[in-house]
C-alpha cells in the first residue's frame, strides 16, 4: 500500500516542483522506492472531498505495482507519470530539459 510522505520533503525527493496539472515521480534504486509528486489539481480536489492523496488514481497505480523493465532506464531522475492503459501500472516518461 502507498505511503504518504511529508507535503513539505516530497519535492525534494522528486528533484521538481509540482506542476499544475501533471503527476511527476522518482525512482530511488537506492531505496527500491517509487514516489509521487501529486499534481496541484489532484491535491486540491482530493482535500476538497476530504480524503487524502491514496485516493488518487496515480496511487492506486502504484499499488498495482510497477514494471522494472520501463522503470530501469528512468531512475534516479524525475519522470512525468502516467497510468497503463493495458495494465493499469505507474509508467515513466522522460520530461524534456527545461
Amino acid at each position: 500500500m502507498t505511503t504518504l510522505v511529508c507535503p513539505s520533503k516530497i519535492e525534494a525527493i522528486v528533484g521538481a516542483k509540482r506542476q499544475q496539472h501533471s503527476h511527476l515521480g522518482r525512482a530511488v534504486s537506492a531505496e527500491q522506492q517509487v514516489y509521487v509528486l501529486h499534481s496541484v489539481e489532484c491535491v486540491e480536489a482530493i482535500t476538497a472531498r476530504g480524503s487524502d492523496l491514496r485516493a488518487c488514481d496515480y496511487s492506486r497505480a502504484l499499488d498495482e505495482g510497477i514494471d522494472m523493465g520501463v522503470w530501469a532506464e528512468l531512475e534516479d531522475v524525475p519522470v512525468l507519470l502516467t497510468i497503463s492503459a493495458e495494465h493499469g501500472h505507474l509508467m515513466p516518461t522522460r520530461m524534456e530539459a527545461p
